[in-house]
């Protein structure tokens, strides 16, 4: 996880604590899918990336005791690329490039458990 994430990815909205022990750590209360208001524990595996943004669309994980959106950074290493590879979009064009994508390391990685 990025230690440097910016202020304005933090979410400022109640949630419902479940355990540290949970790959789901906390839940949003907010007005949407069940889905898009799932909190992730960073020690578990991430959920999939997908290329949509907004609206709560964006993994959310929990980082010393606050909930906040995955860095742009953070969904490039996930998918195995450079930090930076999509440097000069804005982050949510960032996020949606990363999800929107294959690479050789992330479909190695899949198809080794089959």
């Amino acid at each position: 996880m990025v230690s440097d994430a910016p202020e304005k990815d933090y979410y400022d909205k109640p949630y419902i604590f479940h355990g540290e022990d949970k790959k789901v750590i906390a839940t949003l209360q907010v007005n949407t899918h069940d889905m898009l208001k799932r909190v992730y524990n960073p020690n578990f595996k991430c959920a999939t990336l997908t290329c949509v943004n907004g609206g709560y669309q964006e993994k959310k994980v929990w980082d010393r005791g606050r909930i906040r959106k995955l860095s742009p950074v953070e969904y490039e290493r996930l998918q195995t690329l450079p930090d930076g590879f999509t440097e000069g979009y804005s982050d949510n064009v960032r996020r949606t490039l990363c999800g929107n994508g294959w690479t050789k390391e992330v479909i190695k990685h899949i198809f080794k458990g089959l």
